[in-house]
């Protein structure tokens, strides 16, 4: 029976497989670059090509398709490359999934969360324990004010709603409270997306860390969080977390937040006009994982950036008393890394 070469390559994606193979992968735009498992490679020559499931090495000069690399690597024939891969694997199903309609904020919505917001962050600047918690997370005085975050007493939210006259029912369907009337953001720190002069959505993260989910955002579409500030720069910063996001915009950065490791589907079309955009990941699996997809979705506009050895992420290198400058340095590096991918293609 004849083999269908197209059909493995589309069912095993090259990068999936050569990082099961133990060979690390560090994303530069649309390519994956490593050292050659076929010779003592002294630095990053192999680049892998997702898009076209392909690899080639510019300091021995290995190259071919995913079959290639299976055999080359297992030092097998092509039959037993196809075998290994598991060829007569099922292709998935794919089921469509119908679209929510978009959730459009009217006006009083509009009002009802910027109510919400100016209420938690007066809380927060009267909260001399909680303004601790986050000076400690590496967020200055000036910046709990400019992104204007918030605290939720977990008492005070449904009053104030009242008072002005803003219905409950719809603060319990856009998610500011629960059915029975308490507040979802309970001792949480909050941190608002504003635009312009609203709040458009928020996310609350507990400070205790003894309760769970740590963060809690609104019963809305998730956004891309800061969008509107970094809005127009021709050269975004992206992150994962809240706080990640926090430290970036302290040191002065357009920068945006996924909110997680999944893309919301609007995220690629928001940052399309950007000519680059800085992937600041977290440093575990799933944050490299991320890292590898959406560099080889945005393209050779993609910069990836590697924290420093131990540490998670962003906002734990900013508490750093030289984080500021260790990451800068790592983005230089990276714009390298970048550049040198470039001119060898």
């Amino acid at each position: 029976m004849a083999i269908d070469v197209e059909r493995i390559k589309r069912r095993h994606a090259i990068a999936e497989v050569v990082a099961a193979h133990g060979v690390p992968l560090r994303p530069v735009g649309s390519r994956l670059v490593a050292r050659c498992p076929f010779h003592e490679d002294g630095r990053a020559s192999m680049v892998v090509y997702p898009a076209t499931s392909s690899y080639y090495c510019f300091g021995c000069g290995a190259g071919g398709d995913v079959i290639d690399f299976v055999r080359r690597v297992e030092r097998v024939g092509f039959r037993e490359a196809v075998a290994l891969l598991g060829a007569e694997r099922p292709e998935p199903i794919d089921r469509p999934v119908m679209p929510r309609p978009p959730l459009r904020l009217s006006l009083d919505d509009r009002l009802m969360l910027t109510a919400a917001c100016e209420l938690y962050h007066e809380t927060l600047l009267r909260t001399p324990g909680m303004l601790r918690y986050v000076e400690t997370r590496g967020v200055a005085p000036w910046l709990t004010r400019y992104c204007r975050l918030g605290y939720s007493d977990g008492t005070s939210l449904a009053p104030y709603l009242k008072r002005r006259r803003l219905s409950l029912k719809r603060a319990q369907e856009l998610g500011l409270l629960f059915p029975s009337g308490d507040e979802t953001m309970a001792g949480r720190v909050v941190i608002p997306d504003l635009r312009g002069a609203h709040c458009g959505w928020m996310v609350g993260r507990i400070v205790d860390g003894l309760r769970s989910p740590k963060y809690r955002g609104l019963a809305l579409p998730r956004p891309l969080l800061g969008f509107e500030r970094a809005r127009g720069h021709q050269r975004v910063f992206l992150t994962e977390g809240p706080f990640d996001w926090l430290t970036l915009v302290g040191w002065g950065l357009p920068a945006c937040a996924l909110l997680g490791t999944q893309p919301g589907a609007d995220t690629l079309r928001l940052l399309a006009r950007a000519r680059s955009v800085v992937l600041v990941l977290d440093t575990d699996d799933s944050g490299r994982a991320a890292a590898i997809a959406l560099a080889a979705s945005i393209g050779d506009r993609a910069r990836v950036v590697e924290l420093p050895e131990g540490v998670k992420d962003v906002n734990e290198l900013g508490v750093q008393p030289d984080g500021r400058e260790a990451f800068f340095r790592a983005v230089d590096e990276a714009e390298r890394r970048a550049r040198d991918v470039a001119s060898a293609g």
